[in-house]
């Protein structure tokens, strides 16, 4: 049925609004975040909603792109839905709308697949705008339940899991690995997963989570044990997962004051039908080349001075990482479940409160092999309860094919309200 710039398909579940298309998963969406929403004014004690609503404007400089300044918009709203059940038994709903305007969308490649988190098996989300200068979807990346009972805890669904005691490079965090670099995101997507924790005591846990796929690349199984001693936490984990058996521990304490991390991660040699071409299909070389095992460890210590000023540095080494033309290894490194293609990675930082309601902070992350690296100052400000103000900057420096050579510089102010 048209009408005008109304198109409706009732088969597909599909409606068109000029060039605007709303599809079968967005409805959805909208039904599931409206009966939450319903059930929270109805029954306050038993439903919660929340969430935010961001506006970010960004200025990039890259010679790759564009020989001019590109400037964009992103519009972000996020709804967070929870269902206490019962005592033990608790729903939760939580998706993103996002919407993209500006120089980026445009000249950027595969800027759909570089923004939307994809799933093994459904995304439960769609892409209802994708046009030359814009780009809209939306998306639910949490949708479990969760049921606990004594020291037990079992989660089903689409759900975060966070392991890993390093701040900037967390890589025994084999689900949903962190990047600094990825301000915006706050949550991290989440994974399809089940999950069973046995709290063996207020310091301990056993943890067991299954993440199935139809690609064999993609499934993990992954059994973590925590215990504290010497008032330390150690985690020790075994896992499979890129069709290869994982070994990694990690710890987290203290020394005089100054916390003090690491994070240990080995692996067999990765599969080169596993990690496709680099950038540059006619280089040959990949990591596969290499026969030796794969080996990542992360040290990081970090101390806040009783007048704010804080320092955080961190080191990251891969025994198969590049040392030369780096950045042409990024979608292998990622592949290989690696967090830098680099064979050694460095960061600084260093943050300090100007007043009670604006925060300084600057960064560095250096690759000393190529000496490329990237700084970034920003500024925090509290405006009013619930608004804040975010100003970050990243500048770039490094030859073309070294690991942030082409990431030129960029300039993002947000604007965040909660509710």
């Amino acid at each position: 049925m048209e009408i005008g710039n109304w198109k409706l398909e009732i088969g597909n579940w599909k409606l068109e609004i000029g060039n605007w298309k709303l599809e079968k998963l967005i409805f959805i969406q909208i039904i599931l975040s409206t009966f939450f929403w319903t059930c929270s004014a109805l029954a306050q004690d038993n439903w919660e909603t929340y969430g935010y609503a961001k506006y970010l404007f960004s200025s990039t400089e890259n010679d790759l792109l564009s020989k001019n300044t590109l400037t964009d918009h992103q519009i972000h709203l996020r709804l967070n839905n929870r269902w206490y059940a019962t005592e033990n038994l608790t729903a939760g709903l939580e998706l993103r709308l996002r919407g993209f305007y500006g120089g980026l969308v445009e000249n950027q490649f595969l800027t759909e697949q570089t923004v939307v988190t994809n799933y093994p098996y459904t995304n439960l989300g769609s892409v209802f705008r994708d046009k030359k200068s814009s780009l809209a979807y939306g998306q639910i990346d949490r949708l479990f339940l969760d049921y606990n009972f004594g020291d037990w805890q079992f989660t089903l669904g689409r759900q975060r899991i966070a392991w890993g005691t390093s701040f900037v490079w967390n890589i025994t965090d084999l689900f949903n690995p962190q990047s600094i670099l990825d301000f915006d995101y706050e949550e991290k997507p989440g994974s399809d997963a089940v999950r069973i924790q046995y709290f063996t005591d207020v310091d301990g846990r056993l943890e067991l989570v299954i993440k199935p796929s139809p690609d064999r690349y993609e499934r993990s199984a992954a059994l973590l044990w925590l215990f504290n001693n010497w008032d330390y936490d150690f985690y020790l984990i075994g896992a499979w997962q890129y069709d290869r058996p994982v070994l990694a521990a990690a710890f987290a304490g203290d020394i005089r004051g100054a916390g003090f991390r690491g994070e240990f991660k080995m692996s067999d040699k990765i599969s080169r039908s596993q990690l496709g071409s680099t950038f540059i299909p006619f280089i040959n070389t990949n990591y596969s080349d290499s026969n030796v095992k794969s080996i990542s460890a992360v040290i990081s210590i970090d101390y806040t001075f009783a007048s704010s000023l804080y320092l955080n540095s961190e080191i990251l080494y891969n025994s198969i990482g590049k040392t030369k033309n780096t950045g042409i290894y990024a979608p292998q490194a990622i592949k290989a479940g690696l967090l830098s293609p680099a064979h050694i990675s460095l960061f600084f930082e260093t943050a300090y409160d100007l007043h009670p309601l604006l925060r300084g902070d600057i960064f560095v992350l250096f690759n000393p092999d190529d000496e490329s690296m990237i700084v970034a100052p920003s500024l925090s400000w509290s405006v009013i309860t619930n608004l804040d103000l975010y100003l970050i900057g990243f500048i770039a420096d490094g030859d073309l094919l070294s690991e942030f050579g082409s990431f030129g510089k960029a300039l993002f102010l947000r604007t965040k309200f909660s509710f």
